[in-house]
C-alpha cells in the first residue's frame, strides 16, 4: 500500500471582479493534501488557504481559511478567520428598499468561526461551533439614509455565539460535485454571558443537491434559509446577492433578519478543461414569516465559463454574469463554484 503523503502547494497572484469590490487583486496561497495516504478513496482531500486581496474601491481582505479530512472523515474540521477593511453600500432594511436609494458607509470587520463536525454514521456528522464578530471604526453619513432608519448595529460592537450543527454528506467531490446530496443545519445563540453586545439566535439549513444526467453533463440545485430572532446587528443579519448566491445582486441589496433562495444549475463540459454552466434562482429577505410575500419575490439568471486550474480536485477559475434588473446586474470573475 502506498503510505506517501502526497502534498501540493499553490500560489498564485489573484485578479478578480464582483459588484461588491469591481476590480480586485491579491495573492493566495494553499496547501491541499490528504491526512492519510493518497489513494486513501475514503478521506476527501483537505485544503488550507490563505489569501490578501485589495479592490479598486479601497477595499481589503485578509484571511485564512481550512477544511480539513481526518482519516475516514471520522473528524472534518472547518476553520474562518478573517479581517477586512470595507467601504460599502446601504439601500434600507427589507424587501421592498429601493434601487435608487444607495449610500456608502465604511466599516471594519474581525471574524473568527472554528466549526468542527464528527461522524455518527456512515453520512452523518453532528458538530459544534463559535461564532465571533467584531465590527468597529463604522461611518455612515449623519442625517442621511443610514442614520434615519433605526436597527441594531450602527456603532461598534461584537457578537459572540456558540451552536450545534448537523449534516448529511454523500457527495463525491468537494469542488466539482457530480453526484449525492449534501444537507446542514446549524443552530447559533448569541448572549450577553457570551460577552455578545447583542442578544440573538441564528438558524442556517442549506440542501445542496446534485446529479448527473449523462456523460459529465450535472444538474446542481441548492435551497437555503437565513432565520434570526432577536436583536439581530446590521452586519449578521441576512443577505440577498453575492457570488454564493443570488448572482447579478450586489450581496446586501436586500438585507433582514431572514432570507430564503432557490438556485439550479446546468453544468456541462466543452473541450479540454473548459466548462459551461447556466443558472437561475429566486429568493427573497423577509422579517418574520408573516411578511413572506410572493409578489417581492426576487429573481436573476445567467450564465459563464469554468476552466480548471486543479485538475485531480476539479477547482476551477469562474466567470459568471448574472442579471435581474437594469439595477442588479453584474459580472463575477472568482474562484470555485457557487455551491
Amino acid at each position: 500500500m502506498d503510505t506517501a503523503r502526497k502534498v501540493n502547494y499553490l500560489a498564485i497572484p489573484i485578479l478578480f471582479k464582483t459588484p461588491e469590490t469591481g476590480w480586485a487583486y491579491g495573492l493566495s496561497a494553499s496547501i491541499n493534501f490528504k491526512t492519510t495516504h493518497k489513494n486513501d478513496s475514503a478521506t476527501r482531500t483537505s485544503v488550507i488557504t490563505a489569501l490578501g486581496i485589495f479592490s479598486e474601491r479601497q477595499q481589503n481582505i485578509q484571511g485564512i481559511d481550512a477544511t480539513i479530512y481526518f482519516p475516514k472523515e471520522k473528524y472534518v474540521l472547518y476553520f474562518n478567520s478573517s479581517h477586512s477593511y470595507f467601504p460599502d453600500n446601504f439601500w434600507g432594511i427589507g424587501q421592498y428598499s429601493k434601487n435608487t436609494d444607495k449610500e456608502r458607509y465604511v466599516f471594519e470587520n474581525v471574524i473568527v468561526n472554528p466549526h468542527i463536525k464528527r461522524k455518527f454514521l456512515k453520512h452523518m456528522f453532528f458538530g459544534i461551533l463559535a461564532d465571533y464578530q467584531n465590527v468597529f471604526k463604522i461611518q455612515y453619513l449623519k442625517g442621511g439614509l443610514m442614520d434615519s432608519i433605526p436597527f441594531f448595529g450602527k456603532s461598534n460592537y461584537n457578537v459572540t455565539g456558540i451552536g450545534l450543527s448537523a449534516s448529511y454528506d454523500t457527495r463525491n467531490s468537494t469542488f466539482w460535485p457530480t453526484k449525492g446530496i449534501f444537507i446542514q443545519s446549524q443552530y447559533t445563540t448569541y448572549n450577553s454571558s457570551l460577552a455578545s453586545t447583542y442578544s440573538f439566535n441564528k438558524w442556517i439549513t442549506e440542501i445542496r443537491f446534485f446529479k448527473k444526467v449523462f456523460k459529465n453533463h450535472v444538474v446542481a440545485a441548492q435551497f437555503y434559509n437565513y432565520s434570526s430572532f432577536g436583536d439581530t446587528p446590521y452586519r449578521s443579519m441576512a443577505t440577498l446577492g453575492g457570488a454564493g448566491n443570488l448572482r447579478g445582486f450586489y450581496q446586501g441589496r436586500y438585507r433582514d433578519n431572514s432570507m430564503y433562495s432557490a438556485i439550479i444549475e446546468y453544468r456541462a463540459p466543452i473541450y479540454w478543461k473548459i466548462s459551461a454552466c447556466v443558472f437561475g434562482g429566486l429568493g427573497d429577505v423577509y422579517h418574520q414569516l408573516n411578511t413572506i410575500n410572493a409578489s417581492s419575490i426576487k429573481t436573476s439568471f445567467g450564465g459563464g465559463i469554468r476552466l480548471t486550474i486543479l485538475e485531480k480536485e476539479k477547482l476551477n477559475l469562474r466567470i459568471d454574469y448574472g442579471y435581474s434588473d437594469k439595477y442588479n446586474q453584474g459580472f463575477y470573475f472568482t474562484i470555485g463554484e457557487c455551491f
